[in-house]
């Protein structure tokens, strides 16, 4: 028995001024698979887990993964899509485990999952079992519905559930193939985008949902229950928060999960609205506590989210702030760094910073700065999250010093979520006074135990949380928050 595992992930967003393209999934093809994944808390590290002591032949397809921005450009799509057929086809597995995220798009295609799943169905015949595992966040679509046989989703977000969620899938395509279990999914969509910033599983409203969905499963009632509060930065048609279900062989049961859990995520959707705090009044609040770290969280330019990173909304304030401790924030601005590479070690640098990309949200803030740092911009996830062991690049890095604020500048986009994006440069969070996260709510994992204080911060960028300042032109309408009064979906 031979099972291919593949992954492909990316998460996209339709508003960002920054187009994806093939090299940012630094893909990875065959035997470079296992070693870039075994025993890392991925999802692929979570198939791996279970195949490896299974009787079953494990045939690595290809691992890409690439940060959250715009579209990826058509001729890259083309070509990772002929990448992925390719080898799979060479492959000819018995079954598919697939990773994807599940809200990925391309120019010319508004669901890449399910375009990649039409050619993973193409090449192995309608028999043989596909199971897709997806981010939290991700966007169902019909065709993802139709051509997988089954879809499982992340339980947590922040994401500490990577590993297992792969695990869950490749338990659950063995006892397919053992003919213990015949997969039945039914799912229910939803006109409603939710505000990550508040959607956390470990408390609040979308704690009770997720919970209702471990009990299904524990009681043996259902399979897998998936619940998507979709990412609401995607502009397509197909658009909508999302409950999947999977039973064993009862496909009623398994729409009763889905609709039943949508029915409760639909008549509590006001619980997620969040009020945000200025960027003044959150570095005051800082400033008079007695220790810190206070963390600042800037969702609106949150690279995880497919913001560029290089916003100046809470930078310009930090640095005209009388702060009596290190601050710390992250910046993408390619041009600056190239500055401080040719300045060097020691050197003072005076330039305007920031706005590299996105200009219309904000405006480069003039500063000098001392460079204490150059680095290759190479680092390793450590917090338990997104590509947890995963060795990565930002481009050359630099850390910037003026006054009491830290810089690390980079050239490309990088996840801001785990300490360990500082530490690695010389800047330890847990001693700063303020540390910027660009990140709506994926920070709280590895923040949250040693911050003295959390506030969303309020500025204007491409994944900010004042949906109805976004300009979406092709989600089809009406959709909550857009339109207040949305009616609730038939059924429910």
């Amino acid at each position: 028995m031979k099972i291919a595992v593949a992954a492909i992930l990316q998460e996209s967003n339709n508003f960002s001024p920054v187009p994806t393209t093939y090299d940012d999934f630094n893909p990875v093809f065959g035997p470079a698979v296992l070693t870039r994944h075994t025993g890392k808390l991925t999802e692929m590290g979570g198939f791996l887990d279970i195949l490896t002591p299974a009787d079953v032949e494990i045939a690595p397809l290809c691992a890409a993964w690439a940060i959250t921005a715009n579209r990826l450009r058509k001729p890259d799509f083309t070509r990772l899509k002929s990448d992925f057929a390719y080898h799979l086809a060479d492959a000819n597995p018995d079954a598919l485990l697939l990773a994807m995220h599940g809200a990925q798009t391309a120019q010319g295609e508004d669901d890449v999952e399910g375009s990649i799943l039409a050619v993973a169905r193409e090449i192995l015949g309608p028999h043989k079992p596909i199971f897709l595992t997806l981010d939290l966040h991700a966007n169902i679509t019909q065709r993802m519905v139709t051509l997988a046989n089954a879809i499982v989703g992340y339980h947590t977000y922040p994401h500490i559930d990577m590993f297992e969620t792969g695990q869950k899938a490749a338990r659950l395509l063995l006892r397919t193939l053992a003919g213990e279990l015949r997969p039945t999914m039914a799912y229910r969509k939803l006109p409603l985008i939710i505000q990550a910033e508040n959607s956390q599983t470990h408390r609040g409203p979308m704690h009770a949902l997720f919970a209702a969905a471990q009990a299904l499963e524990a009681s043996g009632l259902a399979e897998a229950i998936s619940i998507f509060p979709v990412q609401p930065w995607l502009d397509i048609a197909e658009m909508g928060c999302a409950v999947v279900a999977v039973t064993n062989n009862k496909p009623k049961a398994a729409q009763r999960h889905a609709d039943a859990l949508a029915r409760r995520l639909w008549r509590g959707k006001s619980d997620f609205e969040i009020t945000l705090t200025p960027v003044p009044a959150a570095i005051a609040a800082a400033i008079a506590l007695p220790t810190g770290p206070t963390i600042l969280a800037e969702s609106s330019d949150s690279t995880g989210s497919g913001s560029p990173g290089d916003s100046t909304g809470v930078l310009k304030h930090l640095l005209k702030a009388q702060l009596s401790g290190p601050a710390a924030i992250f910046l993408v601005d390619p041009a600056t760094v190239a500055a401080a590479f040719a300045a060097g070690v020691g050197a003072t640098i005076t330039r305007k910073i920031g706005a590299s990309f996105d200009k219309k949200h904000s405006q480069p803030v003039p500063v000098s700065a001392y460079v204490k740092l150059l680095s290759d911009g190479t680092w390793t996830a450590r917090a338990r999250g997104y590509n947890t062991g995963i060795t990565t690049s930002m481009g050359r890095a630099a850390v910037l010093v003026s006054g009491h604020v830290h810089i690390l500048i980079a050239e490309r986009s990088a996840m801001t979520v785990d300490p360990e994006l500082f530490r690695s440069h010389g800047i330890d969070p847990v001693y700063c006074q303020i540390v910027v996260v660009k990140s709506p709510n994926g920070f709280r994992a590895a923040y949250e135990p040693f911050a003295a204080a959390i506030f969303v911060v309020d500025t204007p960028g491409v994944s900010s949380a004042n949906l109805r300042q976004l300009p979406f032109k092709r989600v089809s309408r009406p959709l909550y928050p857009l339109d207040p009064d949305t009616p609730t979906p038939e059924g429910l």
